[in-house]
């Protein structure tokens, strides 16, 4: 423990890494707050279960349609400046969401268009903060660099989802947008003073054409691997058959679970409390040799408990399902990102983190899947279904690629 401690201090005291961990802190607390809250909001004037995937929607489609695009330029533009112009952009927008809530001049399309403007922000995470983190921390510390990323964001899945709740329950959705303007201005003022070296990739080039054959060739890259390819594809069907499950928590707790928009709130940061305890130990504790073990397994226990929140209409026990969720979201969450990077080059590592960043965008697909289902059957038989579907697709994967569970160290190219 007292290695375990050193190596955490030794982290901190490098001053880029410290910028950036407080950068995705604040990326972090404003998406699982934004997405809980708009979840509420938005079932409470319209009712609809479809509605709120659509929020989901909305967050998830840029790591689909810019998460390559943001990898590659990652590899060719100043890091630093990508986050500083996106988050001060972002804070201006929440700025004119702040005055149409107060005004009551706040849409639907209003609340979509934000969502999918803030996901943009999570969309270039991959590629860009995560990118600068590979750079700036020796490899032996990765796994805990990492780690430590992630238990972050876990811990803010506790507070985002606690804070939403009573925002909704007493101030309104006023709150959250003028959060958003405070936390994206503090964001910005991080990556300003951020020190980075010059990362320009020698083999991409800068005309509009090349993007395209440099994204291609990433893919290649991808494909040629036999660990990088099968983690790609069950973090497709972890983002169509499981992730969206949580556009869903805020219909089942109005409608099965009967509980107020607080409790909606605790109920989803138990899985904040989940991943927050596993992501602590699992990066204390992991080795990269078992990182696909942990990754798979992980993905396995996170279906199985969906299937059974979605089975269950009991408050106490959907508390269990969604602490044991989250702690296999952890286990899924850390070992995904190490995998990536320790088994890709860094003159394709941009592209490849932006490749997964497209993967995760996937999502939408899920999300609309998730909701049109819902409003055929209900909310917990969606989630029964896909959940089954999930567990079906993610062992046809393991059965065409056996050799991704094996424990011998990964080759990196």
């Amino acid at each position: 423990m007292k290695n375990n401690s050193y190596s955490l201090t030794s982290l901190f005291k490098n001053d880029s890494y410290k910028k950036l961990w407080g950068i995705g802190l604040i990326q972090a607390f404003m998406r699982w707050m934004e997405l809980t809250a708009l979840g509420i909001f938005v079932f409470q004037i319209t009712e609809s279960a479809f509605w709120v995937a659509m929020v989901g929607f909305s967050h998830i489609l840029p790591l689909f349609l810019f998460g390559s695009l943001l990898g590659l330029f990652s590899e060719k533009y100043q890091r630093k400046k990508i986050i500083f112009i996106s988050y001060f952009v972002l804070s201006i927008i929440n700025s004119l969401l702040f005055l149409l809530a107060i005004f009551e001049l706040l849409e639907l399309w209003h609340i979509l268009f934000g969502t999918f403007l803030s996901g943009i922000i999570w969309a270039e995470d991959f590629p860009v903060r995560m990118g600068l983190i590979s750079d700036e921390i020796n490899e032996s510390f990765l796994s805990k660099a990492v780690g430590l990323d992630l238990t972050t964001s876990n811990i803010c899945r506790i507070i985002g989802p606690f804070v939403a709740g009573i925002y909704m329950s007493s101030i309104g959705i006023e709150a959250l947008y003028i959060s958003g303007v405070i936390f994206m201005l503090v964001g910005a003022q991080i990556a300003y003073k951020l020190k980075e070296t010059n990362n320009s990739n020698e083999n991409t080039n800068d005309n509009f054409g090349s993007y395209f054959s440099n994204i291609f060739e990433g893919i290649k890259y991808i494909r040629s691997s036999k660990i990088i390819f099968p983690a790609l594809i069950i973090t497709v069907i972890m983002n169509v058959f499981a992730f969206s499950y949580r556009n869903m928590v805020p219909v089942i707790g109005a409608e099965s679970l009967l509980i107020t928009p607080f409790l909606v709130g605790v109920l989803l940061s138990f899985e904040g409390i989940g991943a927050t305890i596993a992501s602590f130990v699992i990066s204390l504790k992991l080795s990269i040799q078992l990182s696909n073990r942990f990754y798979f397994f992980g993905c396995i226990l996170f279906l199985i408990m969906i299937f059974l929140f979605g089975m269950n209409d009991k408050f106490l026990l959907a508390m269990i399902f969604i602490l044991l969720a989250g702690m296999s979201m952890a286990s899924f969450g850390i070992t995904q990102k190490l995998i990536i990077i320790s088994n890709s080059d860094k003159a394709h590592r941009g592209r490849v983190l932006g490749v997964l960043a497209a993967s995760i965008g996937t999502a939408p697909l899920g999300a609309i899947l998730l909701g049109f289902t819902a409003s055929i059957y209900n909310a917990n038989i969606a989630l029964v279904i896909f959940s089954i579907l999930g567990l079906l697709l993610c062992f046809l994967v393991i059965i065409n690629y056996p050799m991704f569970l094996s424990t011998e160290k990964s080759f990196k190219r």
